[in-house]
């Protein structure tokens, strides 16, 4: 069976996840899950990894939620995840380790909650958001069952890169901190409407290597390890080359 201590212990060792190692989670779960109390399976799969990293680890896990944009208030501890069944599982018994970005939100676990809750969350991709942080401290970027496509870390380095086609906009509205609902702006370098921007996965696949961006089975699916620096090194020298490498447009498609 998947759901036991002893398979995930081989993927992760597999991954070269280890003692004190950060981890940034993006998760498919639906193939960890063997029972009807999938609650049970949540935590069982959060306290595993925890117990290999230790407690001078540190996980991040993403809750987004996008309706900032679209005019609604943004609740710290209401707001769904809109990344996850297994994100609103953890936000239900862990709301105080949510940060308060609007859209970009994250649970933090471990020793470096103190300095990544406290990011600036006026500047989704700015040089004092959580994801600069992530690279200071060169995260390494776990996908669950899940695809490398998924890794919100790439629009960092869109942002760093200042590619042509996503740009900064700013978007008003209100949080509700506490008890207080505080009007906030935000700054937030989305892609262009006339442009295929979505995440161009054959590309990620051509980087996998055995050392720095890892690719392991978990029964019919695949695991993804990599790390922060790594991808950032990579990816910067590919789109410089060809700045719309990350993306599936092309010169005869446009979004519609």
């Amino acid at each position: 069976m998947l759901n036991t201590k002893k398979s995930l212990n081989k993927l992760f060792k597999s991954l070269s996840i280890k003692r004190n190692d950060n981890i940034f989670l993006h998760s498919n779960l639906a193939p960890y899950i063997h029972t009807k109390n999938k609650d049970y399976s949540y935590k069982k799969f959060l306290n595993q990894l925890i117990s290999t990293l230790g407690k001078n680890g540190t996980i991040v896990v993403p809750t987004y939620n996008y309706d900032f944009a679209k005019g609604k208030i943004f609740d710290q501890k209401k707001s769904l995840s809109q990344v996850g069944d297994f994100t609103n599982f953890l936000l239900k018994k862990y709301p105080d380790k949510r940060t308060n970005n609007p859209i970009f939100s994250h649970l933090i676990f471990g020793k470096l909650y103190e300095e990544l809750y406290h990011s600036d969350n006026t500047n989704m991709f700015g040089n004092k958001s959580i994801f600069s942080k992530l690279r200071k401290h060169n995260f390494k970027i776990l996908c669950f069952c899940c695809s490398p496509a998924t890794m919100t870390y790439m629009h960092f380095i869109e942002t760093s890169l200042k590619v042509d086609y996503r740009f900064n906009k700013i978007f008003t509205g209100k949080i509700k901190d506490k008890k207080k609902i505080l009007k906030v702006k935000i700054n937030y370098n989305v892609g262009k409407k006339n442009i295929d921007y979505s995440i161009k996965e054959t590309n990620l696949f051509k980087l996998i290597d055995r050392k720095n961006f890892l690719e392991k089975p978990y029964g019919r699916f695949s695991c993804y390890l990599v790390k922060i620096n790594y991808l950032f090194k990579i990816l910067s020298n590919k789109m410089r080359k060809n700045q719309r490498f990350l993306i599936n447009y092309d010169n005869n498609t446009k979004r519609n």
